[in-house]
């Protein structure tokens, strides 16, 4: 699950797992209407060290990792992700309240859509840490690729892309928040380790759908349910 944050020119040579990789199309069925987080009291204050911006470097995104309606976009086998830029910040802060509002009206809206799927929900309680797209060097300015069909007129600047951002338990990776991936259309989990220096090591992986395990794909080890995430590296602005 790519936390990509836009998608741009397409490379020319698709990479050759992908011949023999096959994603297991079968939705996770959940007892609860929404993913539940096992998550300590904590305050936005406890992750204040993610705060700031953040470069993204470029990287690839496999069209087979796609859902239907991105893939609608996507004319080579892998897709290049230009380099973007995203602000963390706290979701309360009033300097950000259109942003939260944003972020409150793309649930309300991509919600039902997954409730009619049989997919897990989001949570319409926003706090901790959020993130927004500030730039991206993408040809595509808008978000094509969001399940909401009133969305995919958005633009990709401003679009928030992970919130709800809290410390865990788990002491490799304490950091963990919702999460929506432009580049793939996919709904996510993303997880963050603690930032060493400008750096800042996260992993993503799909609200539902199980990926079998590839050449080169990374194991899913900051408690996400599922098999196969992506890692990036983020660098401090």
């Amino acid at each position: 699950m790519n936390l990509a944050l836009t998608l741009g020119n397409p490379r020319l040579s698709p990479p050759m797992h992908h011949q023999f990789t096959r994603l297991l199309l079968a939705p996770l069925m959940l007892a609860s209407s929404a993913i539940g987080f096992t998550c300590t009291p904590s305050r936005a204050d406890d992750a204040a060290a993610l705060m700031g911006r953040w470069r993204i470097p470029p990287y690839a995104q496999e069209r087979f990792r796609m859902s239907d309606q991105c893939q609608r976009y996507a004319d080579t086998d892998t897709q290049r992700v230009d380099e973007s830029e995203v602000e963390v910040f706290k979701c309360d802060d009033p300097k950000y309240a259109a942003v939260k509002a944003r972020i409150l009206d793309y649930v309300h809206r991509v919600n039902p859509i997954y409730r009619r799927e049989g997919h897990p929900l989001y949570s319409e309680n926003i706090s901790g840490l959020c993130a927004v797209v500030q730039e991206s060097k993408s040809e595509r300015k808008d978000d094509v690729c969001s399940p909401s069909p009133d969305l995919r007129k958005q633009p990709i600047v401003g679009l928030p892309v992970i919130w709800n951002i809290r410390r865990t338990r788990n002491g490799d990776w304490p950091y963990r928040g919702d999460s929506y991936s432009p580049s793939s259309g996919y709904g996510a989990i993303s997880c963050f380790k603690n930032p060493t220096g400008d750096r800042l090591v996260t992993k993503g992986c799909r609200r539902w759908t199980v990926e079998l395990p590839f050449v080169g794909s990374e194991p899913c080890d900051c408690g996400c349910s599922m098999i196969v995430c992506d890692k990036y590296v983020w660098q401090r602005k």
